[in-house]
Parts: structure tokens; C-alpha cells; sequence
């Protein structure tokens, strides 16, 4: 083990839900609830909350706004900004055809400094392509639609989630101060069952179960979560709609824990100087292979 602090992103992670269930991984050694913000929504939005926590800014600052994606095709792109001032759902219905068709769309990245700078992250959104939630909101839209099943989606965002929580555990023994990775299987699950609690208290501790694997591997951990999600067993007004129970997490970690996602991004970096990571080693890769085998073999052009 390393000093390198893991970060978690655990999108949508509801800290009544969380304690209702004792996750106990998901709590760790102190936890707390994250106040969170709302932009351009009446709640809090995961392609604007993230990048504040990686920055510490605001969506105005840091400039990833909305759902800030765009569709590849041109004619898709220009059909969206025509109806862009048309209600949410409606614009998601026009869209849903083309999301199940596979066309693409690209996440939009933020030009400001970022928590990650010294150090790596994978999939966070406005800070990485995040090109997993674009497949998360693909699936999503294809099961609403009929078109997978409930135990295909559920089956392919278990997947993500052990790549993105396996990756963390590797990243955690490089001589980084921090490592972060992003994972959305609670959001689009939360979603999926808003209003059935044993199939979401399931994800709850088959996640829970899986942070805990983790936690064998790191000696410092946070999992932080940009939204809860309301439900129906709870009396929430709006099940399936984002709520304001966002979550921090932490061990190994000193100091009290942040108030506000505009908080994280300090609180953590106050933490490098006691990592004793190393400076990366900057030496060019190169391989002993011949170049003209590994053109052969089809690695090169």
C-alpha cells in the first residue's frame, strides 16, 4: 500500500440510504452529508457537480453547464441547439431513438486547474472524456425504451463498476497523492428503482460489498457523491428525481470533513504534503521489439 488518497465518485450515492442500509464501507471511519447545488436545474446535476468538486468552482467558472453534451453528427448538433428551450422531456424523447442507434456524443471538458493535476483520474465527468456515462445514459435510454432488459442493464453497469473500482486499487500503489475514478451504477440503478427498495437496497450492498474489496487495498479512502436520489419509500416528493443527499466518506484521511462540494478540491490537497509521493518518472517508453514487427503485428502504422 501507498499513501496515494483513492477517491471514489460514486454518483448518486444517498447518504439516508446509505445509512439506512449500514453500508458500512460506503461510510468508513467518518461520513457525513455533502451539500450540493443546483444550476440549471431545480437539482443538483451530475456534468455540473463534478467538475466543481475536482475545481472548486462553479458551473459559471468552470464552464461545464447542462447536460454539456453534444451529438457528433452535425445535423444532430444542429437540431439540438433548435431545440434546446423545449421541455427536457420532450427534447429526451426526440433524442432516445438516436442514443439506442449508437450515435455518438462528446462530454464537455473543463479548461480549469483540477484537483487531479499531480496525480491521476479516470472517467470523471468534465475532467475526462467520462465516455462511460455517455454509455450509462446509451443503456439507460434503451431499457426505458424496452430495448435490453432490467438484468442486461444491470449486468453491464456491475461490469463498469468492477473495471473503474479495480483500476482505483491499481492506481492507489503508484506514487501519486491522489487518484480519483468515477462510477455511475448507483445513479442509473437509483433511476431504474426509485420506487422498489429491495432491488435498490441490492445495489446499495453489492456496492458496498465491492468498496470493501477496496478498502483492503488502500489505506486512503474517500467516496464522495454529487446527488442522492429520491424514492418512493421514503415519502420523497419526486421519486427517480435527483435529491440534495449527497455523501462524503473517508478514512485515512485527517481534518474535519468538507461542508460543500466547493470544499472537496481544498480539503484534499491540504492532505498532498503528508502523502510522501514521489515525482512521476518522466523517462520515454520504448520497446525492445523492431519496430517493423511491431508494424507487422499491426500496433503501428
Amino acid at each position: 500500500m501507498t499513501d496515494t488518497i483513492a477517491v471514489l465518485a460514486l454518483d448518486a450515492a444517498d447518504v439516508r440510504l446509505a445509512r439506512e442500509w449500514d453500508c458500512a464501507n460506503l461510510l468508513l471511519d467518518d461520513h457525513a452529508k455533502l451539500e450540493s447545488y443546483a444550476h440549471t436545474l431545480e437539482f443538483p446535476r451530475t456534468m455540473e457537480v463534478w467538475p466543481t468538486v475536482a475545481t472548486g468552482l462553479g458551473p459559471d467558472d468552470h464552464g461545464v453547464v447542462g447536460d454539456a453534451n453534444e451529438w457528433e453528427h452535425p445535423a444532430l448538433r444542429a437540431a439540438s441547439k433548435l431545440t434546446q428551450y423545449l421541455p427536457r422531456e420532450v427534447r429526451s424523447t426526440l433524442g432516445r431513438p438516436f442514443q439506442r442507434a449508437g450515435q455518438e456524443r462528446s462530454m464537455a471538458q473543463t479548461d480549469a486547474s483540477h484537483l487531479f493535476e499531480s496525480g491521476v483520474v479516470r472517467y470523471w465527468p468534465g475532467i475526462t472524456p467520462a465516455d462511460h456515462v455517455r454509455e450509462a445514459w446509451r443503456l439507460m435510454a434503451m431499457a426505458s425504451g424496452g430495448d435490453i432488459t432490467e438484468e442486461r442493464l444491470r449486468r453491464e453497469l456491475v461490469g463498469f463498476a468492477g473495471e473503474e473500482l479495480g483500476w482505483l486499487a491499481v492506481a492507489s500503489e503508484w506514487d501519486v497523492p491522489v487518484a480519483g475514478v468515477h462510477s455511475h451504477v448507483v445513479d442509473i440503478m437509483g433511476h431504474t428503482y426509485a420506487e422498489r427498495e429491495k432491488r435498490l437496497r441490492e445495489t446499495y450492498e453489492w456496492i458496498d460489498r465491492e468498496v470493501g474489496f477496496l478498502r483492503e487495498r488502500v489505506d486512503r479512502l474517500v467516496v464522495l457523491s454529487d446527488h442522492g436520489m429520491q424514492v418512493g419509500w421514503l415519502d420523497d416528493e419526486n421519486p427517480g428525481t435527483h435529491s440534495f443527499e449527497a455523501l462524503v466518506a473517508a478514512e485515512g484521511v485527517d481534518g474535519p470533513l468538507p461542508e460543500s462540494v466547493y470544499d472537496v478540491r481544498e480539503w484534499l490537497e491540504a492532505q498532498f504534503d503528508d502523502t510522501g509521493a514521489t515525482d512521476a518518472d518522466d523517462t520515454a517508453a520504448s520497446s525492445d521489439t523492431p519496430v517493423q514487427h511491431l508494424r507487422d503485428l499491426g500496433y503501428m502504422e
